[in-house]
Parts: C-alpha cells; sequence; structure tokens
C-alpha cells in the first residue's frame, strides 16, 4: 500500500496527503489547543503504532486546514485511534453494562461474532489525533461558518483518500459542537455511522484566586473539597510543580509504568521512556508536572501540557502508596496552581465522568463517524449503536445528557408508539 500521493476533490475542496513527517506551518496556532500546535505533530509522528500524515485541505487552491491522520495497518494500535478495535472492545468509550436486557445480549451476540483481530478491515484511516481530538487545525483568520464548511467536507474527502490507500475502514473521531451537526448531515450522506464517543471535560475557572475559587463554590462542593484537600494535607502531600522539559524525569517514568501495569494498559518501561523522550523533545518546554511529595519523594504526578491560559491533562501515575491522592492532587491542587499561574481553562479529556462533573467540570460530546467496508460491516455499524447507546446513559446517568446529533436523534414518542401497535 502506498501512503502518499493520494489527493481527493469534493466541491470546491481538495486535499493532498503528504508524506510522513511533512506538517507545513499552515493552518496551525491561534486556537489555545494543545492539539493544533505543530510540535504536537511533530510527536504525535514519532509512535510506531500508527502511521502519521497530514491531509492538507484545500478551497480552490487557498490553503484553509489541516487534518492528522493515523493510519493503523494491522490491529494492535493506540486503542482510541484504531477504529476496527473501538468498535465492540469494551472501555471507557463503550460500557454495556449499562444496555438493558435484550441489550446486553445482542452486545454479546454480535461481539462475539467479530474475529479478535479484525484483520478484514485494516488497513484503517482514522481522522484524529492523540489526546482525543479530531486533530484540524484550520487557518487562522477563518470564520466559525468557514470552518464548519471544512469538517462537513471530511467526511466524503477522507473516504476518497482511504480507497486510493486501499484501507478497509476509515473514522472522523472526536468532534464536538459546534461542528458535529454538519459533519453528521455530510457523513451520514457519505455512509458512515454516528457513534458517542465519551465528553471532553472541561474545568472553566473565572475566579481570581483560590480564596475566591473556593468561596464560590456550594456548600456540598466546598465541603467535599475541603475533606479531599484536609485528608491529602494530614496524610503528609504537598504538592511541587515542575515545568519544561525536566520534569519528565526518572521517578515520573516509574510511576507511569508502574500505574499502566496496575490497570492493565499496555506499555512497559521502554514505551513509556520512549513516549516521555518525544514528548520532552518535542513539546518539552509545555509541560508542567504536579507531584504529590511525601517526606521528599514523589509519590503521584499529573503531567499537563499548556497552551496560552489552557491546561490539557495528557497522564497520571501514582505509587500504592498514594492511595487517596488522585482526586486532591488532579482536581484541587491542579486547580490551585492553575489560579496561580494565569490559567483559565483546564482540559481533563474522557472517562470518569462522576469525577469530573462533581467537581465543576462541564462535560462537552465527542463524536465519531465510523464506516467499514470488509466482511460483517454491518455487524460493526450495528456494535456501534449499542456503544453509542451506552455513553448515552453514561452522561445522562452523571446529570449531563449529550444532545444527539440528528442521525442518532430519537423519532417522536408518537411514531415509537405507533410502530409499537
Amino acid at each position: 500500500m502506498t501512503t502518499t500521493a493520494a489527493t481527493a476533490h469534493h466541491g470546491s475542496f481538495t486535499a493532498r496527503l503528504l508524506p510522513p513527517g511533512h506538517h507545513p506551518a499552515t493552518g496551525q496556532g491561534g486556537t489555545g489547543l494543545i492539539w493544533d500546535d505543530p510540535r504536537w505533530l511533530a510527536f504525535t509522528a514519532r509512535t510506531d503504532l500508527h502511521e502519521t500524515h497530514c491531509l492538507h485541505v484545500l478551497e480552490e487552491d487557498r490553503p484553509v486546514a489541516l487534518a492528522t491522520l493515523l493510519v493503523t495497518h494491522k490491529s494492535g494500535g493506540l486503542l482510541f485511534y484504531d477504529a476496527p478495535r473501538l468498535a465492540g472492545t469494551a472501555s471507557p468509550m463503550a460500557e454495556p453494562e449499562l444496555l438493558d436486557e435484550v441489550e446486553r445480549a445482542q452486545w454479546k451476540r454480535l461481539t462475539a461474532s467479530l474475529p479478535q483481530d479484525r484483520a478484514g478491515h485494516y488497513p484503517s484511516l482514522a481522522c484524529a489525533t492523540f489526546g482525543n481530538h479530531h486533530g484540524v487545525a484550520h487557518t487562522p483568520g477563518r470564520s466559525p461558518e468557514q470552518r464548519r464548511s471544512v469538517m462537513a467536507a471530511l467526511p466524503a474527502l477522507l473516504q476518497q483518500i482511504a480507497d486510493q490507500l486501499g484501507c478497509r475502514s476509515t473514522a472522523l473521531l472526536y468532534v464536538g459542537e459546534p461542528e458535529a451537526e454538519g459533519v453528521d448531515a455530510a457523513a451520514t450522506r457519505a455512509g458512515y455511522h454516528a457513534t458517542l464517543l465519551g465528553a471532553d471535560a472541561v474545568h472553566e475557572l473565572s475566579a481570581g484566586d483560590w480564596e475566591q475559587y473556593v468561596a464560590g463554590l456550594s456548600s456540598r462542593r466546598r465541603r467535599g473539597l475541603r475533606k479531599e484537600v484536609t485528608a491529602y494535607e494530614n496524610s503528609g502531600f504537598r504538592t511541587v510543580a515542575t515545568t519544561g522539559p525536566e520534569a519528565l524525569d526518572d521517578t515520573v517514568t516509574a510511576l507511569q509504568v508502574a500505574h499502566r501495569a496496575k490497570y492493565g494498559l499496555p506499555g512497559g518501561h521502554e514505551r513509556v521512556r520512549r513516549d516521555f523522550d518525544a514528548l520532552r523533545e518535542e513539546i518539552g518546554e509545555s509541560c508542567v508536572v504536579l507531584g504529590a511529595v511525601h517526606e521528599d519523594r514523589v509519590l503521584g504526578f499529573a503531567l499537563y501540557l499548556r497552551a496560552g491560559d489552557a491546561l490539557f491533562l495528557r497522564t497520571v501515575g501514582f505509587a500504592p502508596e498514594a492511595a487517596g491522592c488522585y482526586l486532591a492532587l488532579t482536581y484541587h491542587e491542579t486547580t490551585r496552581w492553575a489560579l496561580e499561574n494565569g490559567i483559565r481553562r483546564i482540559h481533563y479529556g474522557l472517562a470518569t465522568y462522576e469525577a469530573k462533573f462533581q467537581r465543576g467540570c462541564e462535560l462537552r460530546p465527542r463524536w465519531g463517524w465510523f464506516a467499514f467496508h470488509g466482511p460483517d460491516a454491518e455487524v460493526f455499524h450495528e456494535v456501534l449503536d449499542l456503544q453509542s447507546r451506552s455513553i448515552e446513559r453514561r452522561l445522562e446517568h452523571v446529570g449531563s445528557p449529550a444532545t444527539p446529533v440528528p442521525s442518532r436523534a430519537l423519532p417522536p414518542a408518537s411514531t415509537l408508539h405507533g410502530a409499537a401497535r
């Protein structure tokens, strides 16, 4: 399979696949998102689990955007960007236990029928970047409507590129509002199926300092904060912030390795070290590590990437002796440091929605669209429908339901009742 010289056309838009490692500056920066930063593109290009490319999008020969593409040649890529494995794998983006009895039986039957290696659906093409973002960087100065027009053109452009590359599945991942509705209409016409993948938890900070922030909380949240911070401090912990490349030291690496092993996540010492080396070398100046220190030993950490006045949580790691520190460090101590250092917004990413919502985060839905062309394609689409229902219910249970994109909206109740009769 060749992954260069592919070109696609849709309306007034042309898309050209660039060779691996080629990341022109056009369309990057200026949004306050770390995922737009060209240094982040350089970091993602160093993965050995996916083949990374930029898709250069032009409108009537004017550069308007760059899209990050991940080509996965066989099963084993990072789960959240490996479309054939993401479909039907119970994870933070699929919670079959939230389905009703009939749906759970259907989930079990359908997932059991899919081959474990999903071999018939590779190579696979995904428009996304690490960090659970769609990875589309628009040329500065484009209006919201112009940006939405680019996003709506992408499903057709991606499918053409995927066809030229010989890909058997295609996905456009982690799109939120205001683009999602337009993407959904275009993707549905092009044969994709929509799935709610989760929600980005974002903590907006309007207070001027820590005291003002605490005073502005409801009495219930204020009691919870004081309980968790007091327990953290009474256990002998204090928070130390380290910024820049030196923040990713051997201690942080070891804690991350142990954390991943505890939760059964892939990647031993060598993989974690390579990941941190790439972060340090490509985007190290943006690294912020908040460490939970006990008797001069760092027993837990939260790694953030800073872009302007925003922090983006990358990963965490805790030693067994730091049990109970996670909530205090990741939410309260992070908020304290953020307010002291000019941060107005913290992005916590997907999953653990209850904890984030209860501590003041807004949950912003993130959608994906999938097209499978190998054997059992309809089984994949049925599985994705159940997967979406489970995450829709998770957000409903949390108290922050997602407004469905049009293709996921239920018909009116009268229609349902008529069908039942």
